[in-house]
């Protein structure tokens, strides 16, 4: 009729359509649930009491939890302080290379800053200069030196708080 196939098929019902009386299998009686006995226990679960916890080791256990946790606080605090100092150098090396006034406020206060961290790496290696443009060599060593100390401590205080690992055997 309609150029399908399975036209004639007792299965196959298009939408709104009834398919004629027979052609399909009559359904067979659904039987009615039976409810559980009226004696029914659910089986006890076998459950293992964990063992009494002492108050000094909950004490113990919540102090070591706040020593870790001021500890990773601590490292976060460097690690930002150490993000701070980095650009502030970066800084100026970069107002040093393109020759900022240091009478201007911003610029001076930089180079105020910037040159107390510099003290100990004054003169280490000369600076070369053409007019006011400068190369700071000590700025660039600063910087990576101030990195490994503040990345030693950092690997320091994650050794504190972690745990100790285990040997493959």
């Amino acid at each position: 009729m309609h150029g399908d196939p399975f036209y004639s098929d007792p299965t196959s019902v298009e939408p709104g359509r009834v398919p004629p009386p027979g052609a399909l299998p009559p359904m067979e009686e659904l039987q009615p649930k039976q409810a559980p006995p009226s004696h029914y226990e659910p089986a006890p679960v076998p459950m293992s009491a964990p063992p009494p916890v002492e108050p000094e080791a909950i004490s113990r256990e919540s102090e070591a939890r706040t020593l870790v946790f001021a500890i990773g606080k601590f490292k976060d605090f460097l690690l930002w302080f150490l993000a701070v100092l980095e650009v502030a150098l970066l800084l100026r090396f970069i107002f040093r290379l393109i020759a900022a006034d240091p009478n201007n406020a911003f610029a001076g206060l930089l180079y105020a800053l910037t040159g107390i961290i510099l003290l100990p790496f004054n003169g280490i290696v000369k600076t070369p200069s053409l007019h006011n443009w400068a190369f700071e060599w000590p700025t660039l060593i600063a910087m990576a030196v101030y990195a490994l100390i503040f990345l030693a401590i950092t690997s320091f205080l994650r050794l504190l708080i972690s745990t100790p690992k285990e040997t493959a055997e």
